[in-house]
């Protein structure tokens, strides 16, 4: 069986997905002549007695040569295809195992997921704590007195409001650098597996073909 790497795998599987679309709108909106066959019979003699009647096929401009039969079965073929190499991707990702480190490995999905949880606890999460600091700051603040009147008097005052931190924000710094730097090793020996011959699966189409180049050799 022929191998291909997940790269491949991934940029072929895009392309059928690309491709049964635009398959899928072309029998929507460009196959006319392939769906329906038109006739006018225009009365004109019903109105005017010296008009001639006609009777007009309409012709329509098609995208694409293929009938209804034949494109339903191409779809059928692209269905298949998509999900073999969905069968072999899924297989493949059972063997590729992503070193996390000296005691751990994960397979491509689990570690995919893995990075990108260690960047959010840090992007979310400590880096917001970590970048807090101590403030102060000075507030005019009412008060209220009785004058000598007895009544009851409001007046302005100044308040010093001194914010300090109670956690050590040290120990989030490291975590911080710790998780990138994690994050960054997984992220390369992803790419480097994705890089491998390892996907068992032997294209039936060329990715690099349009839809108009399938049908055209479908015929």
């Amino acid at each position: 069986m022929d191998k291909i790497t997940m790269k491949e795998a991934g940029r072929y599987a895009n392309f059928l997905d690309r491709t049964i679309e635009d398959l899928i709108n072309l029998s929507h909106y460009n196959m006319n002549s392939k769906i329906y066959s038109v006739v006018e019979h225009h009365k004109k003699s019903a109105s005017y007695q010296n008009a001639k009647d006609e009777t007009i096929e309409v012709e329509f401009e098609d995208h694409a040569e293929i009938d209804i039969p034949k494109l339903t079965v191409l779809l059928q073929d692209l269905f298949l295809e998509k999900a073999d190499l969905a069968e072999s991707i899924a297989e493949a990702k059972k063997e590729l195992l992503i070193k996390i480190d000296d005691q751990n490995s994960m397979n491509l999905d689990s570690a995919l997921e893995y990075a990108k949880l260690l960047r959010r606890f840090s992007d979310s999460y400590l880096k917001p704590l970590a970048s807090k600091k101590n403030t102060k700051s000075k507030e005019d603040r009412t008060g209220y007195a009785f004058n000598v009147e007895g009544n009851q008097t409001p007046y302005i005052y100044e308040t010093e409001v001194i914010t300090k931190i109670i956690y050590d924000t040290k120990p989030l710094n490291k975590i911080i650098k710790e998780n990138n730097y994690l994050a960054d090793r997984i992220s390369e020996a992803i790419d480097k597996a994705m890089g491998l011959n390892s996907v068992a699966f032997k294209p039936k189409f060329n990715y690099l073909d349009s839809y108009e180049d399938i049908i055209d050799k479908y015929k």
